[in-house]
C-alpha cells in the first residue's frame, strides 16, 4: 500500500532549499491608491509547485498582546494577493501581486503572507517522506510620510529603545561610543511602532556617559545616535 507522509517547515528567512525561492521576504507598501508590489516564486525543482497563500493579519505588532489573525472573510480583506494559488511547472516562476486597501492609516498596519505548497501527485509504490516548505513574507503597510522615532528609555535598571513614530524600525548594528572609541554591542532587532527593545548587553546597565551608534533600517538606512 502506497504511504505519504508531508512535512511542513515555515521559514522566514532567505530561501535555502529547493522546490521554491521568493525574490523578497519584505515588502513595504503605501496607504494609497494603486499601490503594489509584486512577489517572484520561482520553483527550481523537478516537479510540478502546487501553491496556495494565506493572508494573518498581525495585531499589536511587537506587544505582549500581539495576535495573528489569519483572515478568511472576504469582507476583512484589507490585503489582496493576486492570484492566491498558483500552478508553478519545473524550472518556472509565477509573479504574485500584493495590494493593499487600507487608507490614511494612523500608524504602519502589519501582515504576514504564507506562501504554502500543497501537495500533489506522488508516484511512488513505496513509503515516502515528502518535504514542503512554506515560506512567509512580512508586508508593510505605512501612511504617507510615515517615521520611526527611536529613543533611550530607563526602566529600572535596564535600559529600552523605543520607538515613538508610526513605523517599525530595524536595528542593524549597535554600537557604544565614549570619546573617540566604540566598542560593538550584541542588541539588534526590529522595533515596531509603540514597541521597545531591551539592551541585552549586560555591562551597559551602569553607563552614565557617551553614547549609542545605531545603523537603523526602515525603507531606508539611517544612522542614529542616543546620548546617554
Amino acid at each position: 500500500m502506497k504511504r505519504f507522509v508531508t512535512l511542513l517547515l515555515l521559514l522566514l528567512a532567505q530561501p535555502v532549499l529547493a522546490a521554491m525561492s521568493l525574490d523578497k521576504i519584505i515588502v513595504y507598501l503605501d496607504d494609497l491608491p494603486n499601490a503594489r508590489e509584486d512577489i517572484v516564486v520561482s520553483n527550481p525543482d523537478q516537479e510540478t509547485l502546487y501553491l496556495q497563500t494565506e493572508i494573518y493579519r498581525v495585531d499589536n505588532p511587537g506587544l505582549p498582546t500581539e495576535k495573528r489573525v489569519r483572515v478568511i472573510n472576504p469582507d476583512e480583506f484589507r490585503l489582496l494577493v493576486s492570484p492566491s494559488r498558483a500552478v508553478i511547472p519545473a524550472g518556472e516562476n509565477k509573479r504574485f501581486r500584493l495590494m493593499p486597501l487600507d487608507r490614511n492609516l494612523e500608524k504602519e498596519q502589519v501582515y504576514r503572507v504564507t506562501f504554502k505548497p500543497v501537495v500533489g501527485e506522488l508516484k511512488s509504490e513505496k513509503n515516502a517522506l515528502k518535504i514542503l516548505v512554506a515560506y512567509q513574507v512580512l508586508v508593510f503597510v505605512q501612511p504617507e510620510g510615515g517615521e520611526f522615532q527611536v529613543s533611550l528609555e530607563r526602566q529600572d535598571a535596564q535600559l529600552t529603545l523605543a520607538n515613538h513614530g508610526n513605523v517599525n524600525a530595524e536595528v542593524v548594528t549597535m554600537e557604544y561610543c565614549q570619546a573617540q572609541e566604540c566598542k560593538p554591542m550584541e542588541t539588534r532587532g526590529r522595533i515596531y511602532a509603540g514597541a521597545r527593545l531591551l539592551i541585552e548587553d549586560e555591562w551597559v546597565d551602569d553607563l552614565t556617559d557617551g553614547f549609542f551608534r545605531l545603523r537603523v533600517r526602515g525603507r531606508e538606512m539611517k544612522t542614529v545616535e542616543l546620548p546617554l
